[in-house]
């Protein structure tokens, strides 16, 4: 079976900056599994996926624009004052780290500074790199029904069909 949109994918890969230097890796993060075509990875690869297969081995290398986007493009959040420490140092240009849900970082830049709010871009630590990937296709499989329907794969794959 081949990907394409609507299929689970099972991939192994090494993602690294443009400095070379690897980010994440499934060696210590583990396999990661999505449904292709839904946008849950980043654009440049979900495209340059399509058409491979179990087995498949591919180095790919993407501008900002296919992977976490331009520095100017993130989008804009406004964030009450008092949100920021106190000692904060509030001024346009600052930056400062804030988790999210899932235990990913986010990098906020500030914007602009009013009397009780703060306008921030939220910027993904890689956005305006160059990233490349080398990625392994561990499995491909049609997505079942709950899936397609919210979007999130399964813990535990479907059995194979009986008879085969």
């Amino acid at each position: 079976m081949k990907i394409e949109p609507g299929t689970v994918v099972n991939l192994s890969f090494d993602l690294c900056d443009e400095r070379g230097e690897i980010i994440e890796a499934s060696d210590i993060s583990g396999a990661i599994s999505f449904i292709h075509g839904r946008g849950a990875i980043i654009p440049g690869l979900d495209r340059r996926l399509a058409g491979l297969g179990v087995g498949d081995e591919r180095d790919f290398t993407f501008p900002p624009e296919e992977a976490f986007g331009r520095l100017e493009a993130a989008p804009k959040k406004t964030v009450a004052r008092n949100e920021f420490p106190a000692e904060a140092p509030l001024v346009v240009g600052a930056e400062f780290e804030a988790g999210l849900p899932g235990g990913q970082k986010v990098k906020l830049v500030v914007d602009a500074i009013e009397a009780a709010h703060v306008t921030v871009r939220m910027v993904h630590p890689l956005a305006g790199q160059t990233v490349s990937m080398s990625v392994k296709v561990l499995g491909v499989r049609t997505a079942t029904a709950h899936e397609r329907e919210t979007g999130k794969v399964a813990l535990r794959p479907p059995p194979p069909p009986q008879g085969i």
